[in-house]
């Protein structure tokens, strides 16, 4: 097999073996022949991720795009890529997810406890010890296997509301796939990024030059928050799925390392295959019903309200300040966007 589709946006060529070119609709055709990149884009560790999709049950029973944690994952190493970051935040930046199991966040409502963190996080390293990952970093000279720890790197990773490839990856591929922003407005926003102060300063961040980039941006994840990530029609499939994977686990008919074995539609299947009759029943409501009505729900405690502030590029003062500052008109819809939606938990 030479051309394999991975995503809603990507392609990948694998028909040379010292090389990979990606096809991204968003970041256009890099051809990747570094050692330690090319092996990873085809380990199997990574390869499981085309499988699992982004939002969970609510693109499993396709209300969302089936847009892959593979093509995200890609997505925030060609980001870093971009903004010429080093082979490290590269590698950082395409293992960042690698162990997000099936359903993705849907796990976190049916197995991590409260306050805790993302399950795949928090149970990173369990996964990735069983894979092929910690081998290949040692053999290409990353034998610490710091690479696996993506907040080390801030082009990687960054607190809310700062940008980076990990935020803006899923931001943009999601607003484009739920119909929130063009790609050509996709594509002006990449245009926009870079390092800043540069690309060789320890404390180097993502910043946009382009305000009005940026306002459009930070008004489309917002958007998406609304729409699907933090809407309460969306938790709602959430917490009923997360109710069936919790039966499944605790009971023993699912193995909890099944997660990271078996894709989205295998892991639904093995549960339609276990559970009892009234999960059952559960699982073909959730399958035969439109997406509930999100005025008559509210928001599921553990689902995060997401916003961003963007970091901006001041010509004039040679300084980056946030979105917020230079659109004073856009806090204040961040401000009430915020309030209004804190207000809808249960």
């Amino acid at each position: 097999m030479s051309s394999l589709k991975v995503g809603q946006f990507q392609t990948l060529d694998l028909s040379t073996d010292d090389r990979v070119i990606i096809h991204d609709q968003l970041y256009g055709c890099h051809e990747v022949s570094e050692p330690v990149l090319n092996e990873l884009l085809r380990s199997k560790a990574l390869a499981r991720l085309i499988g699992v999709r982004q939002h969970g049950i609510s693109s499993l029973l396709k209300f969302t795009p089936p847009i892959t944690r593979f093509e995200h994952s890609v997505g925030a190493f060609l980001l870093v890529q971009l903004v010429g970051g080093s082979i490290e935040e590269q590698v950082a930046g395409l293992l960042h997810d690698v162990s997000h199991t099936a359903m993705s966040h849907v796990v976190d409502f049916a197995l991590s406890k409260p306050g805790e963190g993302s399950f795949h996080e928090v149970h990173k390293m369990r996964y990735v010890k069983t894979t092929e990952i910690p081998d290949i970093l040692t053999k290409h000279g990353f034998g610490d296997l710091k690479p696996l720890d993506e907040e080390l790197y801030p082009l990687v990773e960054r607190p809310a509301p700062h940008l980076c490839a990990d935020r803006l990856d899923y931001g943009l591929r999601d607003a484009v796939g739920f119909g929130k922003l063009s790609l050509e407005d996709a594509q002006r926003i990449i245009a926009s990024l870079r390092a800043f102060p540069d690309i060789t300063s320890p404390d180097r961040l993502l910043v946009l030059q382009d305000p009005e980039a940026a306002l459009v941006l930070a008004r489309c994840y917002m958007a998406c928050d609304r729409d699907v990530w933090g809407n309460p029609a969306h938790g709602n499939l959430y917490t009923r799925t997360a109710e069936l994977m919790r039966s499944s686990i605790r009971s023993g008919l699912v193995h909890e390392e099944e997660l990271w074995r078996l894709s989205d539609d295998e892991f639904w299947a093995k549960m339609r295959e276990v559970l009892d009759a009234n999960c059952q029943e559960a699982m073909k409501r959730l399958e035969s019903e439109d997406l509930p009505n999100d005025k008559e729900l509210p928001l599921p405690r553990g689902a995060k309200v997401r916003t961003i502030d963007p970091d901006v590029y001041d010509p004039s003062s040679d300084k980056v300040v946030p979105l917020s500052a230079m659109h004073p008109e856009y806090a204040e819809e961040r401000k009430q966007y915020v309030s209004v939606r804190k207000a809808l938990y249960d």
